[in-house]
């Protein structure tokens, strides 16, 4: 589990700045209702750098393991035409939610996507952040999942991670801090989404893991065709 590529989510920097300012009636759930793309929308997607065919070909084969849940149509175009943009080159593994992508200049990626195609979890990362680009939050966030949480221990091992280490602050932000508002839309907690990061024992108290879920679950399934009816 070691092995395995976390993501952060971004926001944008109007969001960034209003965070400290939140109350719990601000803060976002598992889904936002205007953070959604229109129903029946022909969602463009573009790389920002130069991936070979064949990695290419591994990411888009990722992402449409969601098409049969959607109402969307992916399409595949160039550089700044996309409203999705994907930078493969670096370490991070990260995305925006849903139309946040739309406040970002148009030259600038929206999606990171790091890991090496040989990875063995590389079609889970790439499947995890196209469900960020449709909307869809991590779901150890959601409200009613209560993990006992070793606090020191998270901020440690994500602090000391060779790659992508993350402050205190993108720690509450990616891991802790759960979200919730009436104006959102979230089903009951489900261990096995994809949206859930992997949770070792050493992170909680007491005996509580969650293994790397590397299949869209059927929650998953059921919140993609309710927010993107056919």
């Amino acid at each position: 589990m070691d092995n395995f590529q976390y993501c952060t989510l971004q926001k944008p920097a109007k969001e960034l700045k209003s965070s400290a300012l939140a109350n719990s009636r601000k803060k976002r759930s598992l889904v936002h209702y205007d953070k959604l793309w229109p129903s029946r929308h022909t969602l463009k997607i573009a790389f920002m750098d130069n991936p070979t065919p064949e990695h290419k070909d591994k990411i888009i084969a990722a992402a449409e393991k969601w098409l049969p849940y959607i109402s969307l149509k992916f399409e595949f175009v160039e550089g700044v035409e996309g409203e999705i943009r994907i930078a493969t080159e670096g370490v991070v593994n990260s995305s925006f939610l849903g139309t946040d992508a739309l406040d970002m200049f148009p030259d600038t990626p929206t999606m990171n996507l790091g890991i090496d195609p040989e990875h063995e979890d590389f079609e889970t990362v790439v499947i995890h952040e196209f469900g960020h680009a449709l909307g869809a939050m991590h779901e150890h966030q959601h409200p009613k999942a209560q993990i006992p949480w070793n606090k020191e221990n998270v901020y440690n091992y994500y602090q000391n991670r060779p790659m992508n280490p993350l402050s205190r602050g993108e720690v509450d932000d990616n891991i802790f801090t759960p979200f919730d508002d009436a104006d959102a839309l979230y089903l009951p907690y489900d261990r096995k989404s994809i949206m859930h990061h992997p949770v070792p024992n050493n992170l909680t108290l007491g005996n509580w893991a969650n293994p790397i879920n590397r299949e869209i679950s059927d929650k998953d399934k059921q919140l993609m065709r309710l927010i993107y009816p056919r």
